[in-house]
């Protein structure tokens, strides 16, 4: 769990829940696979009110990105990317 907020079978379920057509899931292990076919398998999509509860569960972890950091900054773009934006190459970076 995430500090604590959040089991990964429930944040799975929460995507698989929103209106989209594909969840992509990473999958390091077969136990994870299991886990993940598990809940596609068996799954209840959460209405709007669970949905809505574990968002409140999970906003101060969720609200400023420290955990994507792929997402929220430019360090993971790759060198493309990177160049058409006139970032540096990551090599080029502080460590």
């Amino acid at each position: 769990m995430l500090g604590g907020a959040i089991r990964a079978d429930e944040a799975l379920r929460y995507a698989m829940s929103l209106p989209v057509a594909v969840t992509v899931s990473g999958m390091e292990t077969l136990e994870v696979l299991q886990q993940n076919l598990g809940v596609a398998r068996g799954l209840s999509p959460m209405s709007e009110d669970e949905r809505a509860r574990l968002r409140e569960r999970v906003v101060e972890y969720a609200k400023n990105g420290r955990f994507e950091l792929y997402k929220v900054s430019k360090r993971y773009d790759a060198e493309e990317g990177r160049a058409q934006h006139g970032y540096p190459p990551p090599d080029e970076l502080p460590l």
